[in-house]
């Protein structure tokens, strides 16, 4: 079989240059279709950034107001508990001869009594050597035990014991040194 092309070289070049400008037309309205598309994406998102940061900075101020309070109200904290802690400390030790008094007393038997107390006194520690007589040795040893073994008292030693006979029985005297703790 025999094809015979009957239509002139010149027109088929004509419709190829026509198809080829058609080409290249689509394709610069598909480049500027892209562009514009990404153009008017990139000035939606750089608007909608803008008001964000325009958002976000109106809210700054209003939470920068609120800073400044609390920082106004804890600057007033400190210095409450400034003068709370100056208090504190001026009470502290007001009242720790009352309570090592208070603590000593408090356990003593009632056939113990107390010849002399002297006490020195370092921070909130006080340092205490007395004399103890007592007329029953159990109920003595039981304060002794009792000062080691419980409350705030530390470091506590005892002297040699002296016995001597009164008209009520024997009586018993001890020199005692120990730590007492404030809390």
């Amino acid at each position: 079989m025999i094809k015979i092309n009957l239509i002139p070289p010149e027109y088929i070049a004509r419709i190829n240059r026509k198809v080829v400008i058609a080409k290249i037309a689509l394709a610069a309205v598909v480049v500027f279709a892209t562009i514009a598309v990404v153009s008017v994406w990139h000035i939606t998102r750089s608007k909608t950034i803008e008001a964000d940061l325009a958002r976000s900075e109106a809210e700054m101020l209003i939470l920068q107001k609120d800073v400044e309070q609390v920082k106004a109200i804890e600057a007033q904290i400190a210095e409450v508990q400034k003068y709370l802690n100056s208090i504190n400390s001026i009470n502290k030790g007001r009242f720790i001869y009352t309570s090592f008094l208070q603590d000593l007393v408090g356990d003593l038997p009632s056939t113990l009594w107390l010849n002399n107390v002297g006490t020195t006194l370092s921070g909130s520690v006080v340092a205490v050597s007395m004399g103890v007589n007592s007329n029953s040795a159990y109920d003595l040893a039981y304060w002794i035990n009792s000062l080691e073994t419980s409350g705030p008292y530390t470091e506590v030693g005892i002297g040699s014991i002296a016995v001597t006979d009164t008209e009520m029985g024997k009586k018993f005297t001890v020199p005692i040194t120990m730590k007492y703790t404030y809390k």
